[in-house]
Order: C-alpha cells, then structure tokens, then sequence
C-alpha cells in the first residue's frame, strides 16, 4: 500500500522506489504480483508518467485511509509508554520560529527533559498537511490559517505592528489605521501572518512601486527587516518580533495598530484524538505561567 501511495504521488516508479527507500525493480515486481492477485492493473505504464486507471484511482483512495488508520494504531500504543521515549515534532511559520527556539527549547527541557523535540520550519499550508499525514505532532498557526481537518486550542492572543526605521516620519504616531499605511513604502511577505485587518492593508502591486530607485521583494521576514533599516519602507511584525528585534537593538521603531482585527489567536494545530494531547495540555499550562514577552496567555484547560 505504501508502494501505490507513493507511485501515485510522484507518477513515476524511480522515484516512488527513492522515497520507499527500495531498489526500483523490487518495487516493481511488488506492484506486478499485486495487480496479478487482484486480476486488474492498477496503473498506465505510460512514456514519461505512471497514472492510475480507474480501478487503481480507487484502490489508491482506499490505501491511504488504510495507512492512516495504522499509525493511528501506532499513536494509542504512544499513550501507554512514556510520553518522552517518543520523539516530538512541532512546526512553525518562518514569523514565529526564529524567535521561538530559545524560549521552546527551555520549555522541552524544562517539561520534558529525556524528550528529542525537532522544530521544522514552513509555511503554515505546509505544516497543516505534515500534521494530517502524521509528519507533526502539531503545528503554531493563527486561527484564521487553521485546517477544518485539524483540532486548533488556543494558546497565546498577539497584537501586530507597522515597523519602520528610527526617525521615520511615521514613528511619531501613537497608532495607525491600516488604511493608512503608505502604499509606496509598504512591503509585506506572500503568505499570510493571521491578521484579520491584513484584508485592509495596501496590497503588494509592483506598479505603485515602480519609480523606487531600490525595490525588494523577499521570501524571508528578517530579509524585509533588514531593508527597512535603512529605508522609507515599513512592513507588519508580530508583537514577539518587536521584543526580539528590541533586545538584539535593532534601529527600528514600532507603531501599534488600531483595532479591531489587531490580534491574532495563536494555537496548536492536531489531529483529532490525538494521543499527544496530554503533552499539549502540559505545554498550554506553561506558557500560562511563563509567557513569551509581548503576548497574553490565552490556553484554556479542558476538562
């Protein structure tokens, strides 16, 4: 089944046979005695593509609720030993995760201290679909970007902030509406911070900015920042990158935003009854006590 999962996926056998992590003939072979059993081709060997026919359409739908189902047996056998002989994988976007390492790898030792935890960094679509498949053990993503599929508990509210250089004519506001942020100077990432006043902001046009001597456009949230030191650019950070960026004494300055829409509800994405819960409750109730500078607790425990 995992065979037909992954040449589904990739429509080629050498690659499918790469991520299986066997040789291509084995996988092969593997495929010919299943659809001989089963009396019917699973797959279209094609020139420069492998495509399931009708019947393998539907075996390979069957096949993933098949393996889903097993490492769900695997997850109810995590219940019953012990939380941290099993490794921890938690994601997180690439706003949140360079000033979170420090704080969640003193949480983990403090929690969990026999516990492996890796921190993968992506973006929040990519995270929500590595938590479904099993990839996660949970994903920080604001609300507003969480899956139907997956469970969202509240952890932390955030409020967000324009920031611009030191002595910027925009730093002597006390706050500014979104409506009002300069669209000649604005710059923003592609993705998504889970705002809700993000609908109100200028979008990202090249056209209103075709006369900058100097123009950027970036992948990376701390590229955007390091531009804006020394331009009249201005760009949206989270209350968490405004403490770190305060610390590390960077020559920005910070105006809030008005409401509503200011806050964003951050959590912990998961699979339903998933058996890591427990963790999560314990994570919840320490970030309570001990909060990252800049946002106000909000996990609730549930009964």
């Amino acid at each position: 089944m995992e065979y037909v999962l992954s040449i589904a996926k990739f429509g080629q056998f050498s690659q499918a046979a790469i991520a299986c992590n066997v040789s291509q003939p084995a996988l092969s072979n593997q495929i010919k005695k299943l659809e001989k059993e089963l009396g019917t081709e699973i797959f279209l060997r094609l020139n420069n593509e492998v495509r399931p026919t009708a019947c393998g359409a539907r075996v390979v739908e069957i096949a993933g609720r098949i393996l889903n189902d097993a490492q769900k047996i695997r997850d109810t056998a995590t219940e019953f030993r012990d939380p941290e002989a099993v490794p921890f994988k938690i994601g997180m976007t690439p706003t949140l995760a360079p000033y979170l390492t420090q704080y969640f790898s003193e949480l983990f030792n403090t929690l969990f201290p026999s516990m492996r935890v890796t921190m993968i960094e992506d973006l929040p679509q990519n995270m929500l679909r590595m938590v479904e498949d099993h990839t996660l053990d949970m994903a920080l993503v604001a609300k507003v970007n969480n899956s139907e599929a997956l469970d969202f508990t509240s952890i932390w509210s955030e409020p967000l902030f324009l920031a611009m250089r030191e002595r910027h004519p925009l730093c002597r506001l006390p706050s500014i509406a979104p409506e009002d942020v300069p669209e000649y100077d604005f710059i923003r990432l592609p993705h998504s911070f889970g705002y809700e006043l993000e609908d109100r902001l200028p979008r990202q046009d090249a056209s209103i900015r075709v006369t900058k001597r100097f123009d950027l456009t970036a992948l990376r949230f701390e590229t955007i920042c390091r531009h804006i030191c020394h331009s009249d650019d201005c760009t949206i950070v989270s209350a968490l990158a405004v403490e770190q960026f305060k610390r590390d004494r960077w020559p920005l300055c910070f105006v809030p935003f008005d409401s509503p829409g200011n806050l964003r509800n951050l959590g912990a994405a998961t699979r339903p009854n998933c058996p890591r819960k427990p963790l999560l409750a314990r994570i919840g109730a320490y970030i309570n006590q001990n909060p990252p500078k800049g946002v106000e607790p909000t996990y609730a425990q549930k009964n």
